[in-house]
């Protein structure tokens, strides 16, 4: 069976040229907005001259506007990709580095929490005997499940300190002969945040004396705490 096909004057014009800037268009500006089109166009172009309904005077034209087409859209793809994944990665690095102060936050509040119960014994135990000599720290009061305690004792001065037993950290305060809390050090992790930086308001832990609620990031920051 003989393919007759209409007389060249009756065919489409080609796109050759067309096609070929979206090509060029794609590789060095606009990436997938002209690669895709030269793509499509130049397929359906080179499919409709070979069914002989289309002039073949740009074929060269439009196989080369295609070919850089799909180069273009190839690149553009994986640049896309590229940023994409560059964007996920700093932002699981910024979510991590915000839950870890979160946790740390936690565990500074509560360490300074206990300091302050154990100063309430210690208070007790000297208005009973008119000097701090003798104080211990009860049993039930030395450890936790993330931290353990410890005082150095003289007769109107103790030095309370609280270590965190789960990461490099611990604080330390001098109670003195009026049972006031002074002298606050940060070694270690708790250190390292600086309690007054945007972390700390974007966290909102509220001081140990105060009865603020935590925000909504706190329920994450205990299961970090609590690892």
């Amino acid at each position: 069976m003989t393919t007759t096909h209409p007389p060249s004057s009756q065919l489409d014009r080609g796109r050759g040229a067309l096609i070929l800037v979206l090509g060029i268009l794609s590789l060095v500006m606009f990436g997938l907005l002209t690669g895709i089109p030269a793509w499509i166009m130049g397929h359906t172009d080179l499919r409709r001259m070979r069914e002989g309904s289309m002039e073949r005077a740009d074929e060269g034209l439009t196989r080369a506007g295609m070919i850089l087409g799909i180069i273009g859209t190839v690149l553009s793809a994986l640049a896309l990709l590229i940023i994409i994944l560059v964007i996920v990665g700093i932002l699981s690095f910024a979510g991590i580095m915000i839950f870890e102060t979160a946790a740390i936050k936690m565990q500074e509040r509560a360490i300074e929490a206990h300091l302050h119960a154990l100063a309430r014994e210690a208070s007790a135990w000297r208005l009973e005997r008119g000097t701090y000599e003798g104080f211990t720290i009860p049993d039930e009061l030395k450890d936790t499940d993330h931290e353990s305690y410890s005082a150095r004792v003289s007769r109107d001065e103790i030095m309370f300190r609280g270590s965190a037993t789960n990461r490099r950290g611990s604080i330390e305060v001098t109670m003195d002969r009026d049972g006031n809390l002074t002298d606050w050090s940060y070694f270690g992790a708790f250190a390292e945040h600086d309690r007054t930086d945007f972390l700390d308001r974007i966290v909102h832990f509220p001081s140990s004396h105060s009865h603020e609620q935590h925000s909504l990031l706190v329920p994450f920051a205990r299961v970090v705490y609590s690892i």
